[in-house]
């Protein structure tokens, strides 16, 4: 008796532990997803990358340098002297090449976007990381969890195996159940090593993305949460937060800018120029006074209308493409949460089915057949199933409810934020 009183004991302690309110893990996840994001050296390559186009875009538009040139002009070329000829003189010339209307303008507008876009996939990338630190922290608390209930069941194990051992020598019951706990208990053991190399795993995992501290020690919830899929308009949350749309809306912006100024730079750059000639020769016939010249130039666009009209046909051809990803990422998005929202939901109702119906039903079941067994009214294959039954119950409970808050990680990862708030 003094065996089945500890064994309803034990039944007790896994039945608090399952369906016990949950208790708070002293790292915050979201903490953890943070120092991710400011510690991942792929993040900060990513950032000097967006400044540098910053950088860029700040100078867009610049006009090229004026030239200054001077010249020793018209001297004879049998004494190279300034004085021995009337048209010989020092000239300074100065030019300057003006670019068209609005221009200068576009070539800021083109860098800006650009600089938005990488900025953009930068916080695309940024959030990808916080929802793998999301996902990764809850199946390693997941593991976690599966591990203490496999340690609770394999203890009740032991001393069921230790009860049945007595009984079979005093001849009241069969070799067979002795086996069959023999075999429960060693595959129990086994599965320990299972969810210990899973805590190595993922903690390794989270610890390259917190900037590559492989030893770090994660604290986890000790008894299982379950999280409520939101009832919310999940597409207008990705259109407003969702890095990915803004960076493919900035690359659109940047293409049709594109193609707006290669029509602008397909007009003629038209070049105009001073010069002042310094003389030091008289004759009666000249008085030898300096000289002001002064002129513009146009190319001929023998060629350039061609290259602009192939430049402005290009740009307008990504711009396309850069549409057919947005929309291709809208589908995806639409696909991804209609999963993510039936996984959440079958997750979490089964959860609530486990935590409210199944479980309490099988450990009355199991403390039932119990008691039964104590007095010779149940057979050990009874008391076997019982055991095994309420170990898949409480397993598939955890399982359950974990996947709702996989399931969050993974909107995160969708939308662009959490749908549901901060989690603990």
């Amino acid at each position: 008796m003094r065996d089945n009183r500890s064994l309803f004991g034990a039944i007790c302690g896994a039945a608090l532990l399952v369906l016990a309110a949950p208790a708070l893990a002293e790292d915050s996840v979201s903490d953890l997803a943070e120092q991710a994001v400011a510690e991942n050296p792929s993040l900060v390559a990513m950032e000097a990358k967006e400044r540098a186009l910053q950088q860029s875009a700040a100078v867009a538009g610049a006009w090229p340098d004026p030239m200054l040139m001077l010249e020793y002009s018209n001297v004879p070329v049998s004494s190279l002297g300034l004085s021995d000829h009337p048209m010989a003189g020092l000239q300074f010339k100065i030019t300057q090449t003006l670019r068209p209307a609005r221009w200068s303008q576009l070539q800021q507008d083109i860098g800006i976007s650009r600089a938005d876009s990488a900025s953009h996939m930068t916080q695309e990338a940024a959030l990808q990381l916080r929802a793998s630190v999301h996902r990764t922290w809850w199946l390693l608390t997941r593991s976690r969890l599966l591990e203490d209930v496999t340690r609770e069941h394999l203890a009740r194990t032991e001393e069921l195996l230790s009860s049945a051992r007595i009984r079979y020598e005093t001849g009241s019951l069969g070799q067979h159940a002795v086996l069959r706990l023999e075999v429960l208990r060693d595959r129990l053991f086994d599965e320990l090593e299972d969810y210990q190399r899973n805590d190595h795993v993922l903690s390794a995992a989270l610890g390259e993305a917190l900037g590559g501290n492989l030893y770090q020690t994660y604290d986890t919830p000790t008894v299982p949460s379950l999280l409520a899929p939101p009832e919310q308009d999940w597409m207008q949350l990705a259109l407003e937060h969702r890095p990915l749309l803004k960076s493919l809306t900035s690359q659109l912006e940047t293409e049709m800018k594109s193609a707006e100024l290669a029509r602008v730079d397909g007009r003629p750059d038209v070049s105009v120029w001073a010069g002042y000639r310094l003389r030091t020769v008289e004759t009666e016939l000249d008085s030898g006074a300096d000289l002001v010249s002064v002129g513009v130039g146009f190319p001929l666009p023998i060629g350039s209308a061609r290259r602009a009209d192939g430049a402005e046909a290009a740009a307008q051809e990504r711009a396309h493409g850069v549409e057919s990803l947005y929309r291709a990422a809208l589908n995806d998005i639409n696909a991804e949460m209609a999963s993510i929202r039936a996984i959440w939901s079958r997750a979490f109702s089964k959860a609530q089915t486990y935590r409210e119906q199944l479980i309490p039903e099988s450990q009355a079941v199991l403390e039932t057949t119990l008691s039964d067994f104590s007095v010779g009214r149940a057979e050990f294959a009874a008391l076997f199933e019982a055991e095994v039954t309420l170990l898949n119950l409480e397993r598939a409970w955890i399982i359950a409810a974990t996947e709702t808050h996989i399931q969050n990680a993974e909107t995160i990862g969708v939308i662009g934020v959490s749908s549901i708030g901060d989690e603990p």
